[in-house]
C-alpha cells in the first residue's frame, strides 16, 4: 500500500490523503482552509483516477474542496447519512461567502449530496482489492474513523474524541493491529479540563451575569457546539431565556431529526423546548435587549448573528461574553481575549463586558492522543497530520522518542510505502 498526503501537513485544514493498494485508489477527505481573501485547496488529484472519495466529516476542513469531484461526474464519494445533511448547510453558506473563489457552484453541491453514497458505523465495503471499515469518531454527528484493509491495514482517525459529551460518548474503538495509523494531532500540546468541572465552572459563570440581569453571549460554532451548550444548559437547570440564533438553528432541527446521531437525544430534546429559536430580525433585536442567553454562531466572533449582539453587548459591564472553543489567532475572538478589545463598525473600542473562555473541545486533547497511540502494535508506522508544526511533531518525537514507533510528519506529495 501506498500512501501521500495532499494537505493538512504543519497546519489545521485541507485535509487530504490519497491511499493506493494494489488496484484502487481511495481518497480520504479533500477539505479548504480559510485563507483572506481566498480560501486555500489541497493539492490536485484527478476525479478519474479515484475508486473511492470517503468524507471523514462535515467541516469545510475536511469536505471543503469534495464538490469538486462532481465536475467529472463519476466519482462515488462515501459518507454518513448525517454528514451529507450537514455539508449541504456548511458548503451552501461557504459558496455564499466565498464564492468568488471557489471553483465549483450550487449546482455541483447538489450533485455532490444527491450522488453521495450513504454508510454507517460498522459497515464495511469493498472498493476492488481494498475492504473499508467506517466507525464512529466521536467527534461530531455522523463523524467516523476510516480503517482501510488490503494486503496491509491503515486507520485514518480523522478528527476524533474518546470524551463523552452532552451529545455524543466518544469513539470506543482503538487501534491495535494496524500496519499504520494516520491521526490528527489538533490538540497535541493541551491537555483538555475535565468535562464536568469545565461544565459547572461555565454554568456559575453564566449564573452570575444572569442573576444581576445582564446578557450572556455564547459565540458558538454552528454544528454541535452550539447544540451542546444548550444541553449543557439544560442539564444544569438553566431554561430562563435563552435564545438560538443562526444556522443553529437548521443544525439543531437536523439534530432532532436524526435521533440515532445524537448519544445524549433526550437531554437535547428538552433542551430545545425552553430556547427561542431566533428567525427574523425583530426577535434578534428583542434578545439582544433583553436579559438572557444568547448562543450563536460565529464561534470566532467572525460574522454570523453573533457580530451583531456583540454590538450590543460589547460596553455593559454587566453582561458577559463566554468564547466556548478555541480561537485561531487573527480572529476577532482571539484578539478580545488577548487585547480586550473589537472592532465595531470600523471603531476599534474596548470591552467592558465580562470576557471569559471554556475551552471545551470536540477533539482528544494530549493525553487521550498519547494513550491511543500506545495500543498501536509496535511496528506500525505512524503519520501525524491536521496540526500547527509545534503539535505534529511534538506527537511524532513522542510516538518515536518514547513508544519506540516509526513516527514522522510527512511531506507533501512524497510517496510513503506501507
Amino acid at each position: 500500500m501506498k500512501v501521500r498526503f495532499l494537505g493538512a501537513l504543519g497546519e489545521v485544514g485541507r485535509a487530504a490523503i490519497l491511499v493506493e493498494t494494489e488496484r484502487a485508489r481511495i481518497l480520504l477527505d479533500y477539505g479548504v482552509k480559510p485563507g483572506d481573501p481566498e480560501p486555500l485547496f489541497p493539492g490536485h488529484v484527478a476525479a478519474k483516477d479515484l475508486d473511492a472519495v470517503i468524507i471523514t466529516h462535515a467541516h469545510l476542513d475536511h469536505s471543503g474542496a469534495a464538490p469538486l469531484f462532481m465536475l467529472d461526474g463519476r466519482t462515488k464519494i462515501y459518507a454518513t447519512d448525517m454528514t451529507f445533511k450537514l455539508c449541504d448547510l456548511l458548503l451552501r453558506d461557504f459558496l455564499k461567502l466565498s464564492g468568488y473563489y471557489v471553483p465549483y457552484e450550487v449546482l455541483e453541491v447538489e450533485e455532490f449530496i444527491r450522488r453521495g453514497i450513504r454508510v454507517e458505523y460498522g459497515e464495511t465495503i469493498r472498493v476492488k482489492d481494498a475492504e473499508i471499515t467506517f466507525l464512529d469518531a466521536g467527534h461530531i454527528p455522523g463523524s467516523m474513523q476510516v480503517l482501510i484493509n488490503a494486503d496491509k491495514t491503515i486507520l485514518y482517525t480523522g478528527d476524533f474524541s474518546t470524551r463523552r459529551t452532552r451529545l455524543l460518548r466518544g469513539t470506543n474503538y482503538y487501534p491495535r493491529d494496524v500496519d499504520a495509523i494516520i491521526t490528527e494531532s489538533t490538540y497535541a500540546l493541551t491537555d483538555h479540563p475535565k468535562r464536568e468541572e469545565l461544565e459547572k465552572d461555565f454554568v456559575k459563570s453564566v449564573r452570575e451575569i444572569i442573576d444581576i440581569g445582564g446578557r450572556v453571549l455564547v459565540p458558538a460554532f454552528a454544528v454541535a457546539r452550539a447544540q451542546e451548550i444548550m444541553s449543557v444548559l439544560e442539564a444544569y437547570g438553566i431554561r430562563e431565556s435563552i435564545s438560538l440564533d443562526g444556522m443553529a438553528v437548521k443544525v439543531l432541527n437536523l439534530f432532532l431529526e436524526n435521533k440515532e446521531f445524537i448519544d445524549g437525544y433526550q437531554l437535547l430534546y428538552s433542551a430545545a423546548k425552553h430556547v427561542t429559536k431566533i428567525d427574523d430580525r425583530r426577535k434578534r433585536k428583542r434578545a439582544a435587549e433583553k436579559p438572557g442567553i444568547i448562543i450563536s454562531p460565529a464561534g470566532m466572533l467572525k460574522g454570523g448573528p453573533a457580530a451583531f449582539y456583540v454590538g450590543r453587548i460589547y460596553d455593559d459591564p454587566y453582561s458577559a461574553i463566554y468564547l466556548v472553543s478555541f480561537q485561531v489567532p487573527g480572529t476577532p475572538g482571539a484578539r478580545l481575549l488577548e487585547e480586550g478589545k473589537l472592532t465595531i463598525q470600523g471603531e476599534d473600542v474596548k470591552v467592558k463586558a465580562r470576557v471569559k473562555q471554556f475551552l471545551f473541545s470536540a477533539h482528544v486533547g494530549r493525553k487521550e492522543l498519547r494513550s491511543y497511540l500506545k495500543r498501536v502494535k509496535s511496528d506500525a508506522k505512524v503519520f501525524v497530520v491536521h496540526g500547527e508544526p509545534e503539535a505534529c511533531n511534538d506527537l511524532a518525537n513522542y510516538a518515536k522518542e518514547e513508544l519506540g514507533l516509526d513516527a514522522r510528519v510527512p511531506d507533501k506529495n512524497v510517496v510513503y510505502e506501507i
